[in-house]
This record gives structure tokens, sequence and C-alpha cells, in this order.
């Protein structure tokens, strides 16, 4: 830092600035544990059970491409947002200074949202996790992925353990590696659903109050669209590659479009109102200044004695004894 000694502006963001990371690195532990800890709840299962008997297909929409949904995209757009804002407003070259250095107000804005956008999206994904390891919901490929043994030696191609519930067995997952056979009891609530529909709705509804475009009526509502479509494939995809059940998909949807809705509502509270690239960023100024600039001089309410008949009554009072002249403040006041 150019100066060593901080401001009290400068203390308050810093120590705002470390509570937050402090409550990030809180949010992602629960992530960690649940992704690198803990196994998921062990539920059992009937083998003739259909819903967990399709084959299995590799990931429409891979991990790669879902960061690239959930991350790269709206970051992509809340940057475009801002910084076409801040020009149009002519405030591009606006600083803000931060610990002595200056920063674009442009940038301060857009780290401000990503920040919002980053909290509601762990709070997503610590809700997703909570849920996927306390119910341990077996996948629609189950079987092909475990292909159960039961202590026994049989398995589930056996006449003995048609109808029986299975919950002693073993996983040979012949084919498969440890992570694959792990990640089959995982399928409640769809993490895919519930992160795409989190991201991309927050990201219309940020659209929603922050860009006006007069030469379409259409074009915000069109792009709200496309990303809500794309986080509702996202979400399909699931069940085409027989990942998910359709109700795991149902309730990581709702989850995600709940959690930007409290996010938007609650969290970034500048979305209460929509916003104005002239709303809040006029200088206030003084009525009376304006009104001595506009009236001939010398200003007919400043004298204090000649005032004729001709003048406004605005200009005068009368107390029943003469004409009583205005001062300066009280001519001010009474406009």
């Amino acid at each position: 830092m150019k100066d060593t000694k901080l401001t009290t502006d400068d203390r308050r963001f810093l120590r705002s600035l470390l509570t937050d990371l402090i409550i990030f690195v809180v949010l992602g532990l629960p992530i960690l544990i649940c992704e690198f800890v803990i196994e998921p709840f062990r539920r059992g299962f009937f083998c003739t059970d259909e819903t967990i008997r399709y084959p299995f297909r590799e990931n429409t929409v891979t991990t790669v491409l879902l960061a690239v949904i959930i991350l790269v995209v709206p970051a992509i757009i809340l940057l475009a947002v801002e910084l076409t804002l801040y020009y149009r407003c002519g405030r591009i070259r606006e600083m803000v200074l931060l610990f002595g250095f200056k920063v674009p107000a442009w940038l301060v804005e857009f780290v401000k949202h990503a920040l919002y956008f980053t909290f509601g999206g762990l709070l997503t994904m610590d809700a997703t996790e909570v849920g996927k390891f306390t119910i341990g919901r077996l996948r629609p490929h189950f079987i092909s992925v475990c292909q159960p043994q039961l202590l026994d030696g049989s398995n589930c191609e056996s006449a003995q353990n048609l109808h029986r519930y299975i919950e002693n067995y073993i996983c040979v997952g012949s084919g498969y590696t440890q992570e694959d056979v792990r990640q089959a009891r995982l399928s409640f609530p769809s993490g895919h659903s519930s992160l795409s529909f989190f991201a991309l709705t927050y990201v219309a509804i940020y659209l929603q109050y922050k860009i006006t475009w007069r030469g379409s009526q259409l074009a915000r509502h069109f792009l709200q669209f496309s990303l809500v479509m794309l986080a509702w494939y996202t979400a399909l995809s699931r069940i085409m590659d027989n990942w998910h059940h359709w109700s795991d998909v149902l309730c990581g949807s709702v989850l995600g479009i709940a959690m930007a809705v409290i996010t938007a509502r609650y969290i970034t509270k500048e979305f209460n109102t929509p916003q104005s690239c002239l709303r809040g960023h006029l200088p206030r100024q003084d009525t009376c200044t304006t009104l001595n600039e506009i009236v001939p001089t010398p200003p007919p309410y400043t004298i204090a004695h000649g005032v004729g008949d001709s003048m406004p009554s605005l200009h005068r009072e009368s107390n029943g004894s003469g004409t009583h002249s205005f001062s300066n403040d009280q001519y001010c006041t009474k406009v």
C-alpha cells in the first residue's frame, strides 16, 4: 500500500472483507467434508426395482461444461452489464479509493455482485450436498454400476433375491471406478439442476433490474428466457443420461430457483427497486443558489426597504402596519 496508515473507511472495509472471507470458508467446509471425508447413507434396495436398473451413460453436461454454465456465463454477463451501465452514464473513468489505490468504480460494483452470487451459490451447494449424503438415494444406473453381490455369493439375478429387500451387500463394480460406485448413491437432489437454476435464475433477475434497452422491448426478456432454458436443458439432461430420477431434478430445480430468489431479494438488496444510471449519482443542488442565479440583480426580496406594490405577493407580507420584506433565507424557505 502507498500509505501504511489506514483510514477509518479502510479499516471498516477490511473488517467487512475478512468477515466475509471467514463466512465463505465456513460455508465451504461442509462441501469438502461431504466430498472427501464422509460416506453417503447406505440405502437398501429391491432387485426388482426397475427405476435403478437403467444402463450407465456418460454425462451430456460434464463437470467442466457445468462450471462454464454456472461460473463463466454469469461472470461475462455481470461484467458486460456493469461496463455498459457505467459507460452509458458517463462514469466509466470514475475511481474509488481503496487502501490508497484508485480502483475503477465499475470493477468494485462487479466484485460486489460477484460476492453476492458466490454466497448464494455456496448456500445452494451446501443444501444440495446435505441432501445427497443424508438420503443416499440410488441413481437410475445403480445396479449397472454397483453390480451388487450378497454375502452368500448370490446376486440380483438369483431367484431367491428377486423379492428381497437387500441391505447387506458389496459392490463388485467391474469396469467402474470406486468413485463411480460411490456416486451411484448420490441421486437426490440433482446438483446440476440446483446449481444451474440458481446461477442462471439469479442472472435473469439481475438483468431485470439492471438493464433497459429502448431499441427493443423484448431483447432483455429473450436473454432471460435463453438463460432459463439453458438451466432447463441442463436439468433435463440428467434424466436423459440416467443419472437422476425426475423427482431429483424437480427438487433440485426448485431448490436452485428458491435460493436465487432469496439471494436477489434479501441479500442483494439493490434489486428491491429498479436501477437507473441517474439514481443516486446527481449532486444535491441548493435551491436558493439556483433562484439567486436566475432572478434579476439585485434580487427584490433582499432589499430591506422600498418594496413596491408592483412586486409579487410571495416577496412581501402585510402585517397590518406596513410592508415587511423577506430575508434571503426566509424567501428560500417559502419557496
